[in-house]
Parts: structure tokens; sequence; C-alpha cells
């Protein structure tokens, strides 16, 4: 499926964007990596309408004035969605975008119908989890198949990418204690999905979220790391997709259509 590169004009500045597809409108917000068109995305593409924008300062981009906060980048993405998409839509997060979508599902929640939490960020125990520096130690901790990664980025735009964390949250950077005192505020039906090999966010985060979202579901990964898209794609494909078509029912097990 080919994405198309376009902007959107917003109160605070331009947002690149990049979409690709038609049907129900999925919103996808990216890691600290930046944005990847992974496989799954592209499938997706083939049944949804999704957008996938840039954070401001990722990837190139600019920041914005005013815009320096987990809950400004959500409310940017608010903005976003009122822009491109009549009503609500279905959000995906992975890692620092799973970050910002619980900001966004906490305080616009009229524009969240489903939310997928792919690995999210934000939520890590003191002494647990967090990223290495040592670059041949984080791609074993994002991949559990680094044979399967996308090409890599230039190494400065990757730095310039991960700088931005601290532009967004400058306390503590393992755990969004604002965020979850917001959590009551999250109704929309969630599926987290967890990494079985994941080093970076810890099990405790998913728990967290099961325990502390009422409309929620935990799926742990087999031979998954960090990047679910990437080492298990077709399981990503198979468990968002029914977990979007059928809701609650999407563990039900259904015969293949003749």
């Amino acid at each position: 499926m080919t994405f198309s590169d376009r902007e959107a004009k917003l109160s605070t500045g331009t947002l690149p964007f990049k979409v690709g597809g038609n049907g129900r409108p999925i919103l996808y917000l990216h890691s600290a990596g930046g944005v990847r068109l992974s496989q799954p995305l592209q499938r997706l593409a083939g049944k949804y309408c999704v957008y996938v924008p840039t954070f401001p300062g990722f990837d190139g981009s600019k920041t914005h004035d005013g815009v320096a906060s987990m809950q400004a980048l959500a409310d940017l993405a608010a903005e976003f969605i009122g822009t491109q998409v009549t009503g609500s839509c279905d959000v995906i997060g992975h890692s620092f975008g799973g970050w910002v979508a619980m900001w966004l599902a906490a305080r616009h929640p009229d524009k969240v119908d489903h939310l997928v939490l792919e690995t999210p960020a934000g939520l890590i125990p003191e002494g647990k989890g967090g990223l290495s520096s040592d670059p041949e130690v984080l791609r074993r901790q994002l991949y559990a198949h680094p044979e399967r990664m996308p090409p890599e980025k230039p190494i400065e735009i990757v730095r310039a990418n991960r700088a931005m964390l601290s532009h967004y949250h400058q306390s503590d950077p393992h755990m969004d204690h604002d965020l979850v005192a917001q959590f009551d505020k999250i109704q929309c039906l969630t599926l987290v999905l967890a990494g079985a090999s994941d080093s970076v966010i810890p099990a405790d985060s998913g728990r967290l979220l099961k325990a502390r979202l009422p409309h929620s579901y935990l799926v742990y990964v087999h031979d998954a790391a960090h990047n679910i898209e990437t080492d298990q794609p077709e399981f990503f494909n198979r468990v968002v997709g029914d977990f979007l078509t059928w809701g609650d029912g999407f563990l039900v097990k259904r015969q293949a259509s003749a």
C-alpha cells in the first residue's frame, strides 16, 4: 500500500504526516525512533485509512512553540484528528507514541474509539527497564529478530529523535505519575500488547495498565521484544485487526470464511 506525504496546518505550526488507504480512520503515533511504515501498517492501510503524523522535532522536523510536554503533544494529536477525521478514530501508539496515546485518551476521550498500546512507555518502575546506550545491546533490546530490522536512519537523526524525549517530559523519565492519576478518565476499549522478551518496558507496566484501565485487555506476544510490529508482524496484524473489528469479542476463535 502506498502512503502519500502531506501537511496539516495546526494552531502551533505545520505537522507533516503520511496517509494511506481508505476506510475507517486509524491514527498511528510513532515511537521515539521516528516514523517507520512497517509491514503491519501497510497491511492495515489495505482496509483502513491510516494517518501517521511526525511529532514536532522528530525526523528532522521543527519543534512547535508551546508544545513541550506530553499533555501538549496529546492536545496536538487531538487537533490533528479534528482536521482530518469526522468524529473519533481508532488510535495505535508504539512506545513513546503509546505514552502520547494514553494522554490523548485521557484528555480527549471523544477523539478515541479503540486504543492499541504497543509496549507503551511512560510507566517504567524505578530501577527496571529503559534503553541502553550501547548500540549492540540496544539492538537486542528493541528486536528479538534483528535480522528483520528496517533500514537504519542516519545517526544524526537517531540522536536528535532520542533527544526529544527530554523535550517532552522533563521530570521522571521512567514513570509518569501525572498520567497514572488520569487513568480513570481512559474509558475506551484498550488493547495492551507486551513483548514477552521486552527488556525496555518491564512486565510490571502491562500489569499496571490491565489493573487500572477498566476496559482493557493485556496480551503477551511470544518471541517479541520491544518492537512487536517487526518481530511478529503476522501476529500483530491478526490480533490488532481482530480487536479493531470485533472489540470485546476479538479473542473468540472464528472459522475462516469459505
